[in-house]
């Protein structure tokens, strides 16, 4: 379970702060897929970069299966949290198997070397995300919607509590974005992974996932929505 406990997020100056959203008491349990939605400049990449550890909250205490984010270390968050950015560029000798054994590296020693379990959890992941045919092709060569689908992967093979997405289906066509929340769906129902996503594509949103987190921008609170969801009222509340 990951909760938050009188959470305010910001950015603080010397003595001076500026609150960008708070909370109150949220929780997430293994199979919540939720997305976060809000304005732009809302705070929801901040949000998402406050609970990886990449910005210190304001104040209040985030909880991970009973431990506080803010005593465990960077390793130890990397074995928390999978990430998925936005968009990921093709690199160059690297193939969509290498991509995803990159998720790897916090089980592994310190020379990096994959062991026969590594290689059977990665297998097992190319073939829940069909990417069979892809395993060996360079990521320059693969399409924003294979790219993003490997970067999943990447995630699911740190075998992680809790998935963060950043605006997935940002670049993609609407194909593509419904392939990838359908299979963010199937991820969290079958393994019972918390996933939380941002995301402006409020149709999606509201059809695939089980829980909706918005941002008021107006009391500057983040605000909780089960499903069934009320869409037009939470449009109209939230934007």
């Amino acid at each position: 379970m990951l909760k938050f406990e009188n959470l305010h997020i910001g950015f603080k100056n010397g003595k001076n702060k500026r609150l960008l959203l708070k909370t109150s008491d949220i929780q997430f349990q293994q199979g919540n897929f939720a997305a976060l939605i809000g304005p732009n400049g809302s705070g929801k990449t901040t949000f998402f970069n406050t609970i990886l550890g990449l910005h210190s909250p304001l104040s209040g205490e985030m909880i991970l299966n009973g431990k506080n984010l803010n005593d465990l270390s960077k390793k130890e968050k990397v074995k928390k949290f999978g990430f998925v950015p936005s968009k990921i560029l093709g690199v160059n000798h690297l193939t969509t198997y290498d991509l995803i054994a990159t998720g790897r590296a916090p089980h592994t020693n310190f020379l990096n070397r994959l062991s026969d379990n590594d290689k059977e959890i990665i297998q097992s992941i190319i073939e829940q995300l069909g990417l069979e045919e892809l395993a060996h092709k360079n990521t320059l060569n693969l399409s924003d919607g294979e790219r993003q689908i490997a970067m999943i992967g990447k995630a699911l093979a740190q075998e992680t509590d809790v998935v963060i997405l950043d605006e997935p289906t940002a670049f993609l066509d609407y194909k593509n974005r419904r392939k990838v929340l359908s299979i963010l769906q199937n991820i969290t129902e079958n393994q019972r992974k918390i996933v939380l996503l941002s995301s402006h594509d409020l149709s999606l949103c509201f059809e695939f996932c089980n829980r909706i987190i918005a941002i008021d921008n107006k009391v500057k609170k983040l605000k909780s929505y089960p499903k069934p969801f009320d869409s037009e009222e939470i449009i109209k509340e939230i934007f």
